[in-house]
């Protein structure tokens, strides 16, 4: 265990302005900070925005009629990322610098408010130059603007004591896209986001041909190409169905097609929509995400606990989460045809499809829980010369 505890800390609405909300870090953030503090390695966490002047003046300087790409400009702008450290350093308290810092992401310089007095560590599911690397990523975005970002990153990551991912591809893209040594970055995994941790249903039945997609950002998860991949799935065989859960509003909900179940974003935290989404879980056979860009995934861990294999692009972190042929597909990123045929192949086959499932969860059981990650982490800060005090 370390010598100090730490101060937690995340900002920003992409990310999260609550460290213990249910959203923030896609759900992430409260499970990880409340199993520091079961552990009791947390002194404390904190979550902060800049202020609204700040945040109009830089919506205003990156506007683009386009808004995705106006949200990722905003969100790209190295102003806004000093906005944020700003307002971290006011929200600290002198009591905190007797701990170690450990920030979410790398959009604030955490170590430049420090300045030596404490160690600073980072944790995080993805980096911004794996983002710009993916297919989905926009091909016209300012060069300027996401250089900018970079070199804001990368005197982040400079600063810091030790880095933390969450997954094996991440950890190397820290080495070989930042420059940052190997061993300042330390593997310590992520965990499924879920309070309870479902049965096993010895009885499931995988013939229903049930197909699941569960995400916010539609586009960035694939979701036209796998509507394209299932009407083709559909035409071939008639009894799939496609549930489709997260994005709040979907551009021509009565032309998604026939078998195509469109249920919204569901609150888990909602008595009714949280059973909803258990038995969307539950009853699906197969769960498809061929993402465009994913800095961890989430929701196929989910999945898996249900015994549910899973269809993943062959990209990020996907290939450590499963293993083709064993535990689950993986398709190639836009691959349209592969998707289709891995759908078939696996809706065909039951069988295989059970067998999947069940080592799939078991994998996700044994790798993939936040007291795993925690333990890690304070296994990591216990290293000799890390998480001491000098």
């Amino acid at each position: 265990m370390p010598t100090k505890q730490l101060v937690g800390i995340i900002g920003s609405r992409m990310i999260g302005t609550d460290p213990f909300h249910e959203r923030s870090w896609s759900g992430s953030s409260h499970r990880f900070f409340a199993e520091c503090l079961r552990k009791d390695i947390l002194y404390r966490a904190i979550g902060v925005e800049a202020p609204a002047i700040k945040r109009w003046t830089a919506m205003l300087r990156n506007f683009s009629p386009n808004r995705s790409t106006w949200s990722l400009a905003y969100h790209l702008d190295t102003d806004y990322y000093e906005a944020l450290t700003k307002a971290i350093h006011v929200s600290l308290q002198s009591e905190d610098y007797s701990r170690d810092f450990l920030q979410i992401g790398g959009i604030y310089n955490v170590p430049s408010i420090v300045n030596g007095r404490s160690k600073c560590f980072s944790y995080h599911d993805g980096n911004l130059a794996q983002m710009a690397q993916s297919p989905y990523f926009p091909k016209g975005f300012s060069r300027k603007k996401l250089k900018l970002a970079l070199a804001y990153e990368r005197e982040v990551y400079a600063g810091m004591d030790l880095i933390f991912t969450m997954s094996e591809y991440l950890r190397r893209s820290f080495v070989e896209d930042f420059g940052v040594p190997e061993s300042k970055v330390v593997t310590i995994g992520g965990g499924v986001n879920l309070t309870e941790i479902p049965e096993v249903r010895h009885e499931k039945d995988y013939t229903t041909q049930q197909i699941l997609f569960v995400g916010v950002e539609f586009h960035r998860k694939g979701g036209p190409q796998l509507l394209e991949a299932f009407g083709r799935v559909r035409a071939a065989r008639p009894g799939a169905t496609l549930h489709i859960v997260g994005p709040h509003h979907l551009e021509d909900v009565g032309k998604l097609g026939d078998g195509v179940i469109f249920h919204g974003f569901l609150d888990r935290k909602d008595p009714t929509q949280g059973a909803i989404l258990r038995r969307l879980f539950s009853d699906a056979v197969l769960f498809v995400m061929p993402s465009l860009y994913e800095p961890f995934g989430i929701a196929p861990l989910e999945a898996m606990t249900y015994q549910v294999p899973c269809i993943l692009t062959n990209r990020w972190a996907f290939p450590e989460m499963l293993e083709p042929g064993v535990s689950g597909e993986l398709v190639e990123p836009e691959d349209h045809e592969g998707l289709t045929d891995r759908t078939m192949y696996l809706l065909d086959r039951p069988d295989l499809m059970r067998k999947y499932g069940a080592i799939s969860r078991e994998r996700v059981l044994q790798k993939y829980t936040w007291g795993s990650v925690v333990s890690n982490l304070r296994n990591a800060l216990a290293l000799p010369g890390h998480g001491q005090s000098n």
